[in-house]
């Protein structure tokens, strides 16, 4: 009995010290698709690919049950086939706790262009991936969202902390080269907006005040104003000056719309209480770099 006991015990603690990195909640809206007599398939899809990124080892880590970084990954399929092709919307959000409270600080907010995923998925087929070489389309995109939303969450940790893994997504665009499947190349985006341009900038040096950024923003700054919520506010507003800085270099970039579309509610919501004389630059700044969304900056602050 006290065997059995034991084993339960290590078993237990097993699971806290060595779980997957993923939280991982996955959606398929499918109502788009009409007069098909295969509906159990989307059930199907929807588990294997939620098994499939809460289950897969994708660092060397070892995370803890409750600090498994949390994530949505939302498909809308267009068209199918009827058979195993699909072409679907992708949109994956993530978030991560803030020190002191129950509340969760979104990092990550991209929807992929109309289509623009497209998949074969063949029922209860295991979701195979090897990271050195190209497999399948379905396996390749939920990897290298995997490995995007863990180096967000890194990032906001320490500074530059999620290099590691966006170099690892950018491997996989690299080895996606010569696949059929649209997403991972130059010429398929005239607007720079695909998984191709979202690798490549992420390890570019005329981002990196932007992930300096999200550093100051997250561990300077929102985690420490259960205690100093001056001084917290102060820093997010020091990261701002950063994006600032990228955006005088690069007008109108991708990924400063990817870090704005995730944080703009947030940012209006720290300064909503916040005087005049911290509100104002910050309002400024936030114009400069998000001008078609000016006017919701006016909520803030002016007391």
């Amino acid at each position: 009995m006290k065997k059995i006991i034991v084993i339960m015990i290590l078993s237990f603690y097993s699971v806290f010290a060595f779980s997957q990195e993923l939280n991982c909640r996955v959606s398929i809206n499918h109502s788009n698709v009409q007069n098909t007599s295969n509906q159990q398939i989307f059930q199907s899809l929807q588990r294997d690919i939620s098994e499939f990124m809460n289950t897969t080892k994708w660092t060397d880590y070892s995370f803890k049950q409750n600090e498994r970084i949390d994530c949505n990954i939302s498909i809308i399929v267009n068209k199918f086939n009827g058979m195993d092709r699909f072409e679907a919307t992708l949109q994956i959000t993530s978030s991560r706790p803030v020190y002191g409270t129950s509340l969760k600080s979104p990092l990550l907010n991209y929807k992929e262009k109309d289509n623009l995923f497209t998949f074969r998925y063949v029922e209860n087929q295991a979701i195979e991936f090897n990271e050195s070489s190209y497999s399948t389309n379905l396996a390749y995109v939920m990897a290298f969202y995997a490995y995007i939303a863990i180096g967000y969450d890194f990032d906001s940790y320490s500074l530059f902390g999620g290099e590691e893994f966006f170099q690892i997504a950018q491997k996989l665009v690299t080895n996606a080269q010569s696949s059929p499947e649209r997403g991972w190349k130059a010429f398929e985006s005239t607007d720079q907006n695909n998984r191709y341009y979202l690798a490549k900038d992420l390890i570019s040096p005329i981002y990196k005040p932007m992930r300096e950024a999200s550093y100051k923003y997250h561990r300077l700054g929102m985690d420490v104003m259960t205690e100093n919520i001056t001084g917290g506010r102060k820093q997010v507003g020091e990261a701002i000056k950063l994006l600032v800085k990228v955006h005088k270099k690069k007008t109108d970039s991708f990924l400063m719309r990817v870090f704005l579309d995730a944080k703009r509610k947030e940012i209006i919501n720290i300064y909503s209480e916040a005087p005049n004389v911290e509100t104002k630059p910050v309002v400024a700044n936030l114009k400069m770099i998000d001008v078609g969304n000016s006017e919701k900056y006016d909520k803030m602050g002016g007391k």
